[in-house]
């Protein structure tokens, strides 16, 4: 969901006024990471520390973590925005403040906040909750299946290693006397963000409970691509392309999000047909955290006239003497019936990539006229498979390991660029060094 002060679709805030600072935000209410927060509460309140500009605000997110809205956001003064909403006990929230292509809150001089996310969880209710669900009968069992499932169905325990034994009895107590499955989920959450595991989820009555919250620094400003990128154009909330030099056409891909379909891709593979003579193309998925690996595979299957392997998995096997199965092999097809690009290629990645994204980068690796650049992946790949607690909480773990074809594990270690450059947005506030080196190899490769 994303909200302007008018209620319309934002659109992406316009380039830094020269000479103006960046506004940044001074406070928030409820305070970012409250944990304890009334479900009372009936206005979000974020504070600047200079006069905004009070046309627009982007307050971003979507889904079970966004909260429910009263009314439309409005500004109480030059240097105060309230978002209005109803809160509900024992609930986890994220609500963005400006996002990576949405950037509305900015300064009367024009120059955008940096993008910031406030999360905040509601205390549970302390009445009317079910007997069944706050049953500590019921939660000290679900406790012993968690515990069932981190010790003995959890692929990476060994990677992404934890105190367990120090957390196990500080939790416990608070899991059994938990008040609702909610608040159970909620507390379970909290312990295992312990692992630092992108891939760990809990889900109760149908809605996410996050544990280990990543925050990584993205090597791309998407509010200055519309200016870099000539032609740019918007396909949709997930495509854009346009062209990074005059015989460089560029394709950016910001998701590979199964829940939409693969409607949104059809721009992509419109593009690629679109841009076909052209002798040289950038591919940007530095925004992209994954998503679908066959999605990913269509597009990347437009790149080789052969099936490459591009990685192994081996899954959890409580027979096998390893714990794990034999690797079992991916290999990456040509995509029928799509267009074949031949020209040399540019992917540029980052931090932010991780999963189907990391997939998809081994994918396009393994063609000849691809190279990598920018900075190494965040290394995170898991295939998680549900565990029902019996309290009406389920939790997702992690089932195998991925590695590149050389053996190289992915998980914390990412997949390196080919060519690493480093990226800067106080050094140099108006360009994109990633794109810039980009555009220099390929400019390059295709005048020899």
């Amino acid at each position: 969901m994303l909200l302007c002060a008018s209620g319309s679709v934002c659109a992406v805030a316009a380039a830094a006024a020269a000479g103006s600072s960046a506004p940044q935000v001074t406070a928030t209410q409820p305070v970012n990471g409250t944990t304890d927060v009334s479900a009372d509460l009936k206005e979000i309140v974020v504070s600047f520390d200079q006069d905004m500009d009070r046309g627009g605000a982007s307050f971003t997110g979507g889904g079970s973590e966004f909260p429910k809205l009263r009314g439309k956001p409005f500004w109480r003064s030059a240097r105060e925005c309230v978002l209005p909403v109803e809160l509900e006990p024992g609930h986890p929230y994220v609500v963005g403040i400006n996002s990576a292509r949405h950037a509305n809150f900015r300064s009367a001089g024009g120059v955008p906040v940096q993008p910031l996310v406030l999360r905040f969880t509601t205390r549970a209710a302390t009445s009317g909750v079910s007997p069944a669900a706050a049953s500590p009968a019921n939660h000290a069992e679900a406790v012993r299946r968690l515990r069932e499932a981190v010790e003995h169905h959890y692929s990476h325990r060994e990677t992404h290693t934890a105190d367990w034994a120090s957390l196990w009895p500080r939790f416990e107590p608070r899991l059994k006397a938990a008040a609702s499955a909610r608040e159970f989920a909620v507390v379970a959450g909290e312990m295992l963000a312990a692992t630092h595991d992108s891939h760990i989820w809990l889900e109760v009555d149908g809605k996410t409970v996050p544990a280990f919250r990543r925050n990584v620094t993205r090597n791309v400003a998407p509010e200055l691509l519309p200016r870099l990128v000539s032609k740019w154009t918007q396909q949709n909330r997930t495509v854009a392309t346009g062209w990074a030099a005059p015989r460089v056409a560029y394709i950016a891909i910001h998701s590979w999000n199964r829940t939409q379909g693969r409607g949104p891709y059809e721009a992509a593979f419109k593009a690629l047909e679109e841009f076909r003579s052209a002798p040289a193309l950038i591919v940007d998925v530095r925004l992209n955290s994954g998503g679908s690996d066959s999605i990913a595979g269509e597009f990347a299957g437009c790149f080789v006239e052969r099936r490459v392997l591009y990685g192994r998995t081996v899954t959890l096997d409580a027979k096998s003497s390893t714990g794990f199965s034999a690797p079992r092999e991916r290999w990456l097809e040509p995509s029928a019936g799509r267009p074949h690009y031949g020209g040399k290629v540019a992917v540029l990645i980052g931090p932010a990539n991780m999963s189907s994204a990391e997939s998809f980068i081994l994918m396009m690796k393994q063609s000849p006229a691809v190279t990598l650049i920018g900075q190494r992946t965040y290394g995170s790949s898991g295939n998680p498979k549900p565990h029902a607690l019996g309290n009406g909480v389920t939790v997702y773990l992690p089932s195998w390991k991925e590695f590149a074809p050389n053996g190289d594990v992915i998980e914390t270690q990412g997949v390196a660029p080919d060519v690493e450059v480093p990226f800067s947005r106080e050094a140099r506030p108006n360009r994109d060094a990633v794109l810039e080196k980009a555009v220099q190899m390929l400019n390059t490769s295709v005048t020899r």
